[in-house]
């Protein structure tokens, strides 16, 4: 079933999305109908039609889209076929955390949930609390102060200049002030702090090179992957290879 043209997959998409259409406003649709004027249209079996639809299901339910009740997703598809119906969906994978990392995750959203930090209240209170979000996820002033110098204000990984954006990273967990030094920090665009610290992109300290995990190959974060990275571009800073390597020696991949 994987040899289907690109003109197949197409159909197959315009058929699914005509389906939802009609099942949005409440009209019913006839599905077998549909497949025997597909496959007369553009050749396959009515089968392998409906089949070709649970595919669609499968896809829109790993990008965490809505599909239609009673076609229920089908897994048995290739990467290249889920590629192309991705492509065609015109909708954008999400990058993919898992295990233990999306139940900590959760478990911050529930805990910000609980605070209320998203109900609405006045203009200048959601200003002030947005505000203070970002100092705090900014750093410590001091620590972050050293490493804009350190870096003279450009992302360590990226490049990006964008003071506002950029953020001190630990490398090391902070532990106190005795972890806030330039030399167990990084300068980071704030993305890239994220996945950073969600072990998704590290450094290679013997190579020194930038790692991306595999789960972000095909994300835009996956051409940083083997990138040269320098250090700190101030003279009378450097960044502790040490943990560097211990900070790479925890990402599981």
């Amino acid at each position: 079933m994987d040899d289907w043209n690109h003109e197949q997959l197409a159909a197959s998409v315009e058929a699914y999305r005509w389906m939802q259409g009609r099942v949005d406003v409440g009209l019913k649709v006839n599905k077998a109908q549909l497949y025997r004027e597909l496959s007369l249209k553009h050749g396959r079996t009515p089968k392998a039609w409906e089949y070709r639809m649970q595919n669609i299901s499968h896809v829109l339910q790993l990008l965490d889209e809505d599909w239609l009740t009673g076609l229920t997703p089908a897994k048995n598809v290739g990467s290249g076929i889920i590629e192309a119906l991705i492509k065609i969906l015109d909708v954008r994978p999400p990058t993919a955390v898992s295990g233990e990392t999306l139940s900590r995750l959760e478990e911050q959203r529930q805990l910000v949930d609980q605070s209320g930090f998203f109900l609405p209240g006045t203009v200048e209170d959601q200003r002030d609390r947005v505000l203070a979000s970002v100092v705090q996820r900014q750093g410590q002033r001091e620590f972050r102060r050293a490493l804009l110098q350190a870096y003279r204000n450009k992302c360590a990984i990226t490049d990006c200049g964008v003071v506002d954006v950029l953020e001190a990273a630990h490398i090391y967990r902070y532990m106190g002030r005795e972890t806030n030094i330039a030399s167990n920090g990084l300068l980071l665009r704030a993305d890239v702090h994220t996945l950073f610290d969600l072990r998704l992109i590290s450094i290679d300290s013997s190579a020194m090179r930038v790692c991306v995990a595999p789960t972000l190959a095909g994300s835009e974060y996956w051409a940083l992957s083997g990138k040269p990275f320098a250090g700190p571009s101030a003279e009378g800073f450097l960044v502790d290879q040490g943990q560097l390597a211990r900070h790479r020696a925890s990402c599981n991949w």
